[in-house]
């Protein structure tokens, strides 16, 4: 036992080298406002998504409005009005909204409730160390179980996912069913057990993220796979699908009652046809994966070793088969999301790591021991080298201008009270968590700032300026606001 917490003592003395500084400082922005404010309605507002549009008329207003460029930001604002709390959760299941609920009790600061985040990091790690050594036995499991502590744990994807999201949360779920399922390949009598298992895990998952069918998807080939063992028939057919609805059912009633999941995938085909940069800065989908290879470029590496070797041996490795399975579906599931955000990155990571880690192993274990404790000595110091520049730049600055913009509106608050205030698109969520009796419109370019004055429907505008102004009717000057030059 000594042994192992040496192991994973060091390596979270390297991840907390790693992560000093990364957290994010300031209020809450973006995602994570609109997170909690979800989290603010209750928990049974978001088990039971009410208030919630009605499928009916979700279809009907999207397909209404949903093409019109020029609607969208009314579309917007309409849902945003009606406190649809599946739009606040960005159309993803509750369960880390309930992780939320949990951390408002601990600490109020925003910052402390980000690095809790990190709980799941920790936690995946353990997963994948103690999993690998349940996996896989003698000095292979022990291999396995270094590689894919340190190739996760010092990821940039996993050190840079700071911010409040559901990514980590999805990321550990994945890491247990991935285990559960290849432990089930050599379980024999006992093999049903992992199966019921992984269903109820992949449940969860489904609870979290949306991009939970390429891990179901997994469960179903696997269990096909292992066919022989687990002998299926109609009981099992019938009891998997009762525990896999029991579990949403109990974490996720609307999923079952209001067919929530179908809105959420709809949303996400519409963002991914209708809308660019939809899931951040926008980038070529070149420009995305070469970012990510570069950042943590051993994984990426150990995973072209692990498909290399699953294809030349997949009759007698079927322990890996879970991970390739899950590594090419949650591949074509994310191909398209081209972003610098690293969350994004998180749900695609356990199969990555696990398949590349373990067939590194199964291959390092022929090895004379000299040589195999140098060669993982090498993995280890790469991973850390080629991974600290990424994470360390761009490191989050104290001094926020958000900061900035909410003592504004703190000042003049009395000054607008419930009439509409002008304001930067990427500030609403922002101002209508911290202000929420207040009134906002929004604009997306400066040039739209004119217009909106001239309408006399504003009693002033928040410029993008820096430092940021807020420009009100009693204040001289109001109606001549221009926009920044470019």
């Amino acid at each position: 036992m000594l042994k192992h917490l040496i192991i994973l003592g060091g390596a979270f003395a390297g991840f907390f080298l790693l992560a000093r500084g990364v957290a994010w400082y300031g209020p809450y922005t973006y995602d994570q406002a609109d997170y909690m404010y979800a989290v603010s309605l209750g928990w049974k507002a978001n088990a039971f998504d009410t208030p919630s549009m009605p499928l009916a008329d979700f279809m009907k207003t999207g397909m209404g409005r949903g093409r019109d460029p020029g609607s969208r930001a009314d579309l917007s604002a309409e849902i945003r009005g009606s406190n649809d709390v599946l739009f606040y959760r960005h159309w993803h299941g509750p369960l880390y909204g309930y992780w939320l609920s949990l951390t408002q009790r601990i600490t109020a600061d925003a910052r402390a409730k980000r690095k809790l985040n990190y709980i799941f990091s920790g936690a995946a790690a353990i997963l994948l160390y103690f999993g690998a050594l349940w996996v896989l036995e003698g000095t292979a499991g022990q291999i396995a179980a270094i590689l894919a502590l340190i190739l996760y744990l010092w990821s940039y994807a996993v050190v840079k996912s700071s911010e409040l999201a559901p990514h980590q949360l999805f990321a550990v779920l994945v890491v247990a069913d991935l285990l559960l399922l290849a432990k089930m390949f050599d379980a024999g009598e006992r093999a049903r057990r992992y199966w019921y298992a992984a269903v109820v895990v992949s449940a969860l998952a489904f609870c979290v993220l949306e991009v939970a069918f390429a891990l179901i998807l997994t469960v179903l080939l696997c269990g096909w796979a292992a066919r022989e063992t687990l002998k299926p028939d109609w009981g099992l057919a019938m009891r998997s699908l009762g525990a896999f609805l029991g579990t949403v059912l109990i974490c996720w009633p609307a999923a079952v009652l209001k067919l929530s999941p179908v809105k959420s995938y709809l949303f996400m085909a519409y963002l991914a046809i209708f809308r660019k940069a939809a899931w951040g800065d926008e980038l070529s989908l070149g420009a995305t994966w070469r970012l990510r290879l570069l950042n943590s470029p051993v994984p990426w590496l150990l995973l072209a070793v692990g498909a290399v070797y699953f294809l030349k041996r997949r009759r007698t490795v079927s322990r890996l088969t879970p991970f390739a399975v899950f590594s090419v579906l949650m591949f074509l599931a994310t191909f398209r999301v081209t972003t610098n955000v690293a969350r994004y990155e998180l749900p695609l990571l356990p199969g990555v790591v696990l398949l590349g880690s373990f067939a590194t192993a199964l291959v390092l274990a022929d090895w004379t021991p000299t040589r195999r404790n140098t060669a993982v000595a090498i993995l280890g110091a790469a991973m850390l080298v080629t991974s600290w520049p990424a994470i360390r730049s761009q490191l989050s600055d104290p001094v926020q201008q958000t900061d900035t913009i909410l003592a504004l509106l703190r000042e003049h608050q009395a000054d607008v009270g419930r009439r509409a205030l002008l304001v930067p698109h990427e500030h609403l969520p922002m101002l209508h968590y911290y202000f929420p009796e207040m009134q906002f419109l929004t604009y997306y370019d400066e040039s739209e700032i004119a217009g909106q004055v001239r309408a006399g429907n504003i009693v002033g505008v928040l410029t993008r300026s820096n430092p940021p102004r807020l420009v009100q009717s009693f204040i001289q000057g109001f109606g001549q606001i221009q926009p920044r030059a470019q």
